[in-house]
């Protein structure tokens, strides 16, 4: 399973449309978090990391989301 996970590629169907479409709210989002907040880009670049960060395949929540997916 793990080979098929680091081989995975987005289709072009995903890219122009669930990907980008996600790019684009996220992008959106942060940018009402920095209209609201006055942060500086510097705290939305660490706050992107920190989520980042809990996507990267040997942290505690990658674990959990894809022991679960493997419980299913």
């Amino acid at each position: 399973m793990k080979n098929k996970v680091d081989n995975w590629e987005p289709t072009d169907e995903q890219n122009v449309g669930i990907i980008s479409s996600v790019y684009e709210f996220i992008k959106g989002e942060l940018s009402e978090l920095q209209e609201v907040t006055e942060c500086p880009d510097s705290f939305i670049y660490e706050f992107i990391g920190r989520i980042q960060h809990e996507w990267h395949s040997e942290s505690c929540h990658s674990l959990t989301r894809n022991h679960k997916k493997n419980d299913n």
